[in-house]
């Protein structure tokens, strides 16, 4: 069965993705009521690293952006370096995380996203 407004739906995004434009972000996840919005991840970033994507913590333990440890980061996706991944593949596995788990990894910067 054909539904007229999914055809018409697929259109911009087929010519969005052909005409050579990078893909829209995933939607910011929410978790127990709370939806926090750019700004609110943009302040976790800025908390967590000084908002530097290739930030590593002195002990060399915590990377990028959102200050992963190599074990939470594969378990989100394949593994590897956190601070060498790209922003989009960061803010995609630190939305991941808050799904799961919400701002409690964030132990104190995570009061930028209740």
């Amino acid at each position: 069965m054909h539904h007229r407004w999914l055809r018409f739906a697929l259109v911009p995004v087929t010519m969005l993705l052909l005409s050579g434009c990078p893909a829209p972000p995933p939607p910011l996840p929410c978790r127990g009521g709370a939806c926090p919005s750019g700004a609110d991840w943009e302040s976790l970033r800025e908390c967590e690293a000084g908002g530097d994507y290739t930030a590593v913590s002195r002990s060399g333990k915590y990377r990028g952006a959102y200050q992963f440890d190599r074990r939470t980061w594969a378990a989100y996706g394949p593994p590897g370096d956190p601070a060498a991944a790209s922003p989009a593949e960061q803010d995609r596995r630190a939305y991941a995380l808050f799904e799961a788990r919400g701002h409690a990894p964030w132990p104190l910067c995570g009061r930028h996203l209740r």
